[in-house]
Parts: C-alpha cells; sequence; structure tokens
C-alpha cells in the first residue's frame, strides 16, 4: 500500500510566485493602513477635537461628546477598516484571471501548432496539451542527468550536444575523441 496516500496538489512555479508575490502586496496593504490608522489617530488627538462640532463622532463612538483616548482609540480602529476598504485596490485579484487566460490561449497555440509533432515512421503524433499549467514548465531545466561512463576517475563533465528547434548545437566525438559530423 505505498501508494495509498493523499495525492499531492502540484503548484506551477508561476503559481508559487505569483502567491508569494500576492502575499507581500498583502502585507504591504496591512501596514499602509496601519501607518494611515496611526496617523488618523494623532490627528485626532491634536486637531480632530475641534471638528467635533461640526463634524460629529458617530453613535458607535462611546462618550461621543467627550475627548479622551478611549474615543481615538475606537476612532482609529474603525478607520483602519475604512482604510482597508479604500486601499484594497491594490491587491490585484485579477492577475489570477489574466494569468488562466493565458495559460487557455497557450494551450490553444499549443494544440493548433502544425510544426509541433513528433515523427513516427508513418504516423505524426501531433503536440496536445492536456492541462493549461504545465505549458509554462516547458523548457525549465532544474535537473540535468549525465552519464558517469568514463569519467568517475577523471570527473569530467563537457557539454557534447543537444538540440533546439531542430538546429543541433555542440558536437559528437567518436572513441578516439574526433569529432564526427551528423548531416541530414
Amino acid at each position: 500500500m505505498m501508494n495509498s496516500g493523499k495525492a499531492k496538489f502540484k503548484r506551477t512555479s508561476l503559481d508559487r510566485f505569483l502567491n508569494i508575490l500576492i502575499m507581500g502586496i498583502v502585507l504591504f496593504l496591512i501596514a499602509m493602513c496601519l501607518i494611515c490608522t496611526i496617523l488618523c489617530g494623532v490627528w485626532e488627538w491634536t486637531t480632530g477635537r475641534w471638528f467635533t462640532d461640526y463634524l460629529p463622532w458617530d453613535d458607535i463612538v462611546p462618550n461621543r461628546h467627550q475627548h479622551g483616548s478611549q474615543q481615538i482609540a475606537v476612532i482609529s480602529f474603525l478607520m483602519f477598516f475604512s482604510y482597508v476598504i479604500l486601499l484594497n485596490t491594490v491587491v490585484p485579484i485579477s492577475l489570477y484571471v489574466s494569468v488562466e487566460i493565458i495559460r487557455f490561449i497557450h494551450s490553444l497555440w499549443i494544440n493548433y501548432d502544425q510544426e509541433m509533432y513528433y515523427e513516427n515512421g508513418e504516423n505524426s503524433v501531433p503536440a496536445r496539451a492536456h492541462t493549461t499549467t504545465l505549458n509554462e514548465e516547458l523548457g525549465q531545466v532544474q535537473y540535468v542527468f549525465s552519464d558517469k561512463t568514463g569519467t568517475l576517475t577523471r570527473n569530467i563533465m563537457t557539454f557534447n550536444k543537444c538540440t533546439i528547434n531542430g538546429i543541433c548545437y555542440g558536437n559528437v566525438f567518436d572513441a578516439r575523441g574526433e569529432a564526427v559530423e551528423i548531416g541530414p
């Protein structure tokens, strides 16, 4: 029963980056609201009491006709949520929707690209994007697997060859160490 556990929910590197970015923006929003709340409390303590005749405090404020630290604390607490409502547009919620639309369009491009296919003798297998999230992980190399044959004693790893978009980079060497040309 080795694989009887719950399947791990896989997230792409872009999703992880966006989550960290959004968390940072939310922390920035909270910091802005706290700074504005503190400044509001300072203003209420120093200057705001002169305006209570013209702009009276709400009924929520206890002893609203007096001017003290309890009233300032209640007003500052209420103003924190007012600042959250005012500044919430800093958090880009539509960013997730935009990223999902872009992923969907990329999947369509992969499905309809006539040059993305695998030649298998008589058959050509076209590229199919079965999920929209894995397209962005294409081409991002995290691990390089190499053959250690003959390199255990010398510990030399050299780049030999790779093919990108049908163009060969690097050379292939024979057993004597001479470059071998591979042509079409």
